[in-house]
């Protein structure tokens, strides 16, 4: 699937991390099974749960890709909008971009 930032192939590898006290969860991808890092998907969502083995958790159809050179989207700001979030949560939302953002630009996200 060609993204226009990143082709997800198959084969590839994400490797997913998920936090019960933040508003994102985050997918290493990287090309095939022992390939070089293509960059990290980062999902908004509200916090996780994590019960009886699953994960839980709200996607708010925003989203923030890294690349591994460093480049940084925000995408999907069309889709939050329509979800029509406003108040403590439209914030926590965008707080989690500006994070993800930082990180990013520090090279600390998980890897």
């Amino acid at each position: 699937v060609d993204l226009g930032y990143t082709v997800f192939e198959r084969g590839d590898r994400f490797v997913e991390y998920y936090y019960e006290g933040r508003w994102y969860n985050i997918f290493a991808v990287y090309r095939g099974k022992v390939g070089a890092l293509k960059g990290w998907y980062c999902n908004i969502s509200q916090p996780a749960r994590f019960e009886g083995g699953e994960i839980f958790y709200v996607d708010m159809a925003l989203d923030v890709w890294v690349g591994a050179e460093g480049e940084i989207l925000v995408l999907d700001e069309d889709e939050f909008e329509a979800l029509g979030v406003e108040g403590e949560v439209a914030e926590a939302c965008w707080e989690a971009v500006a994070e993800l953002k930082r990180l990013g630009t520090r090279g600390e996200l998980p890897r």
